[in-house]
């Protein structure tokens, strides 16, 4: 009996990643994003402090194109205007090829074997990362959203309408840019996570400042409000490795803590 519920907490916690719902193009194909041994998955909330790296990606089944890019994305940057929102580009990276072989992972169900993908070729990215810094402006909560597209077909053409899509980084349209790469249905796999100001949230008027530091998204006004504690993950203190939040749960191996 124990054994079955374990197995069915495993195949509940390894098919949630995918793109938040109204976001285009959307997946509910799982792209695991891999901090230092955390993965967060489907929505999770986690530090900052964890996401300040870029992250290994990698999926659950061997993928057969011959070169990918990874697009991340905030939709939740504040504007003068609230509740209105802009989006801001993350991370763009080209030149990814799948590994044929599966590496072990920490993600929401203890460990499971993904499929790396990998930068073989050196190729520089497009938008190099910077990771969340969501400022004390409303929304305090941003949701970082990841797509992986397969690029094995892409024309020059459509390489350098991605770069130039990536160059302002602010506005950043997903779906919009795909059709000007020629990239239309080439998403593979998503994901997303949740990354919060403690706030509390500030007035002031937004700055926009897209050049890919860590100040990107930030505001001028009264203040920047509180910086995140270091917890890896939003309400677990001490969680040791291997431990993500999922759907209320926290995974610790494979044992379920309700929280």
């Amino acid at each position: 009996m124990v054994s079955r519920c374990l197995a069915i907490l495993l195949a509940a916690t390894t098919a949630v990643a995918r793109t938040p719902a109204g976001f285009a193009p959307a997946s509910d194909t799982d792209l695991i994003v891999e901090y230092n041994g955390f993965a967060p998955l489907n929505g999770a909330v986690i530090s900052k402090s964890v996401t300040s790296s870029e992250p290994r990606i990698g999926t659950l089944a061997r993928l057969n194109g011959t070169s990918y890019a990874v697009m991340m994305i905030d939709l939740d940057i504040p504007t003068n205007n609230p509740p209105q929102t802009n989006t801001l580009l993350h991370w763009m990276q080209t030149g990814l090829t799948p590994s044929s072989t599966a590496t072990q992972l920490n993600t929401t169900s203890g460990t499971i074997r993904a499929f790396l993908l990998e930068n073989r070729s050196n190729t520089t990215a497009v938008a190099p990362y910077f990771g969340p810094n969501p400022p004390a402006r409303v929304p305090l909560s941003h949701r970082y959203t990841q797509v992986l597209v397969d690029t094995s077909g892409m024309t020059e053409e459509g390489g350098q309408a991605l770069r130039a899509a990536a160059a302002a980084r602010s506005g950043f349209e997903a779906s919009a840019v795909l059709a000007q790469a020629g990239l239309e249905g080439k998403v593979v796999a998503g994901n997303f996570y949740n990354v919060t100001n403690l706030g509390p949230a500030r007035a002031g008027t937004v700055v926009a400042n897209a050049t890919g530091t860590s100040g990107v998204g930030t505001t001028s006004g009264t203040g920047a409000g509180a910086s995140q504690t270091s917890v890896p993950v939003a309400g677990t203190a001490g969680l040791r490795p291997g431990g993500v939040l999922v759907g209320g749960l926290v995974m610790v191996g494979m044992v379920a803590l309700g929280l």
